[in-house]
């Protein structure tokens, strides 16, 4: 029997092995192409899904991208003052009225946390994607920094032209800052630390001298806390030596800046500690226990000015105790050039300082002024007198002053908000809309070259800085409790050359340095928006 055909196949049954063969490997590989093809198709969908995703995304990041410049144009037109988180939820809905909303690829929401904190979720959109977008933000106030640095009622770069009928007049270095109140104080013989009781304390800070009662024959202290309206003292320079009673209604001297330490061996120069040291600029001159010296240096201690090095011009005290007033050399004008006054009694009896004239007729039609050519402003040259001018007079550069305090601009119907206690900053062309025939306060820094005679009413308490010229005779009834500095030009893009500050008219400056510097502390700028670290989120 031949086996050997049971392990063959025939041709028909040949056939049907390859056709089977074939089917299952076409089978096999429709199964690998419509895979690949499935493979493809769901990474085409999703790589589109993510791209929408990442395009809304990114619609939502530029939205909240435009919150730093949308909320800070609107402080500059409408500034928020409210306290609340109810004020803030109505501040914040005027950004949705905005015109230019619509213009943003997002939508964003704004849900206040506080009276100064919000959050924005800023919702974006692509082809049907959305994505959600989180970031909180903080509204803070604009301090400057301090230091009561003015050294004149009105200090002007160019010439002054004082022909006319301005008057002003002086009070520096120290004045009544406040009163008792409560029961008084009552303090016995030997006594160091006293704790009293004050009707204002907001010009007050840790560090200060005061005396009390008020003028030269009070007892001086130290201040070394403020809480409220509660002062902790401290008898300086050493135990009382009488004993104190005053009661309420009793006036409070404060004593702008004193030696903060009591100096045994007086050496020529001397670098001594004193209160406000911040107040000073090197090379002006002081008095200190009857003895002139040239500040020639501030010294520093953890960043912070407290101490003057002092250079005797003839002799020294023996020693300096600790209270020991430091006298500034302050007048009622400054000028890196001329000053002109008439040559009559009364015209140079309107500009005083502590009493004393601040001009003197010294040969027929002659006046010398105190303050005329101040060696401080001129500086050497003209454009160092430029350059350091805003740091003589304020603590900082024209480029930090500029990022700290935004220009304010005038709403629709060109008018400001009321300015009480504030810090702002406009150009000259608005000087009229904000102050005329109206009552204000604060710090005020002009930009630019004006020409008004402030026809009207006006009142001002506080500081005005024209950055420019001050061309305008001031002809109307305008009352500066406070101080006017005139920085002159030229200033690129601001200003023309030096034009002379004119106060030929009614101009009125009442200058009290103690006065002064409690309302530059009590001054709060402009809102700044700034976001929070560490808050942005997806949701």
């Amino acid at each position: 029997m031949n086996t050997s055909r049971g392990g063959r196949f025939n041709g028909a049954e040949q056939g049907v092995a390859l056709v089977v063969t074939l089917l299952f490997t076409g089978i096999v590989l429709m199964i690998i192409v419509m895979t690949s093809a499935t493979l493809v198709t769901g990474a085409r969908s999703g790589g589109a899904e993510e791209r929408r995703a990442y395009l809304a995304l990114l619609a939502a990041e530029s939205g909240l991208n435009t919150v730093m410049v949308r909320v800070n144009r609107r402080l500059t037109t409408t500034p928020y003052t409210g306290s609340t988180q109810t004020d803030l939820q109505t501040w914040l809905g005027g950004l949705n009225g905005d015109p230019q909303a619509s213009l943003f690829p997002a939508t964003l929401t704004f849900t206040p946390k506080s009276a100064d904190t919000f959050t924005v979720e800023s919702r974006g959109s692509a082809a049907g994607a959305v994505k959600i977008a989180l970031q909180d933000f903080t509204l803070k106030p604009v301090y400057l920094s301090t230091g009561m640095r003015l050294r004149a009622a009105l200090t002007s770069l160019p010439r002054i032209n004082a022909n006319g009928n301005a008057t002003i007049t002086g009070q520096s270095n120290r004045g009544q800052i406040t009163t008792l109140a409560g029961t008084g104080v009552s303090a016995a013989l030997g006594s160091s630390a006293v704790t009293v009781t004050v009707t204002d304390a907001s010009g007050l800070t840790r560090g200060d001298y005061v005396q009390i009662p008020a003028g030269t024959a009070g007892q001086r202290f130290r201040v070394d806390g403020v809480s409220g309206t509660q002062l902790s003292l401290t008898s300086v320079p050493g135990p009382l030596a009488t004993a104190l009673t005053a009661t309420a209604g009793t006036g409070v001297d404060l004593i702008l800046n004193a030696a903060a330490q009591t100096t045994t061996s007086v050496t020529d120069p001397l670098t001594q500690r004193v209160s406000n040291a911040a107040d000073f600029i090197p090379g002006e001159v002081v008095t200190v226990g009857g003895f002139k010296a040239t500040v020639t240096a501030i010294s520093s201690s953890a960043g912070s000015p407290d101490g003057l090095v002092l250079d005797w011009q003839a002799g020294q005290p023996a020693t300096i105790t600790e209270g020991t007033e430091i006298t500034r050399d302050l007048s009622a004008m400054r000028s890196a050039n001329a000053i002109d006054v008439k040559d009559t009694t009364n015209a140079v009896g309107s500009f005083t300082m502590d009493g004393s004239n601040d001009c003197q007729i010294v040969d027929k039609k002659l006046v010398n002024c105190e303050g005329a050519t101040d060696p401080l402003l001129a500086n050497g040259s003209a454009l160092e007198a430029d350059k350091f001018f805003t740091q003589q007079l304020l603590g900082m550069t024209d480029a930090q002053l500029n990022e700290l305090v935004p220009l304010s601009y005038p709403d629709a119907s060109g008018n400001f908000p009321p300015m009480v206690n504030a810090i702002r900053r406009i150009r000259a062309q608005d000087f009229d809309a904000l102050l005329k025939n109206s009552t204000s306060s604060g710090l005020l820094i002009v930009d630019g070259d004006i020409n008004s005679n402030v026809n009207g009413n006006t009142t001002f308490n506080g500081f005005i800085y024209f950055r420019g010229n001050q061309g305008g005779k001031f002809n109307g009834n305008l009352t500066v409790n406070g101080a006017i500095a005139v920085r002159g030009g030229p200033i690129e893009g601001i200003t023309t050359d030096d034009v002379v500050t004119d106060i030929t008219g009614s101009l009125n400056i009442n200058f009290s340095a103690v006065k002064l510097r409690q309302l530059l502390m009590n001054t709060r700028g402009g809102l700044t928006l700034n976001g929070t670290q560490g808050t942005w989120r997806q949701r």
